[in-house]
């Protein structure tokens, strides 16, 4: 018997983190996605880039696997693209964040030590925090050195 509940459980857990990341997910397409696109960004959720003449700039958004964190890196390359360490070639509009080295990533968030925090009843304020954390994107790749020169 215990088996089971534990398992009834997990799926009510399950569906309750589900409902709260499609809230979230909601909230920034409604709050922040637009936002990205009109300063020159394509791409779909979760992953942006913006092809400029010096470098192309990356962006990601991530969920925990437990719930309630958001997390969104920044990143940037080559306005040719990028080879990873395996010696994959990513062209310009398929680099993705994760195909980066960390040491060449930032997380936004500083005044919240990187975690966008949600709940199902703040899914709203939390996208504002992240609009306003695009400003925290945007220094870091006009300041962080062109790592592949």
């Amino acid at each position: 018997m215990g088996f089971i509940k534990a398992i009834i459980k997990k799926k009510v857990r399950s569906a309750k983190v589900s409902i709260e990341r499609d809230n979230m997910i909601n909230s920034l397409r409604k709050n922040v996605i637009p936002i990205i696109r009109n300063r020159g960004f394509k791409g779909s959720f979760p992953h942006f880039y913006r092809q400029l003449e010096d470098r192309v700039d990356l962006l990601m958004f991530q969920f925990s696997a437990w719930g309630g964190v958001l997390y969104i890196e920044a990143s940037k390359c080559s306005p040719e693209g990028h080879t990873d360490a395996s010696e994959t070639f990513y062209e310009p509009n398929k680099v993705k964040v994760y195909h980066i080295d960390i040491e060449h990533r930032q997380r936004l968030g500083k005044d919240l030590y990187g975690m966008f925090e949600f709940n199902k009843d703040n899914t709203e304020l939390i996208s504002f925090a992240v609009r306003d954390a695009l400003k925290e994107a945007e220094e870091w790749w006009d300041s962080s050195a062109s790592w592949w020169v």
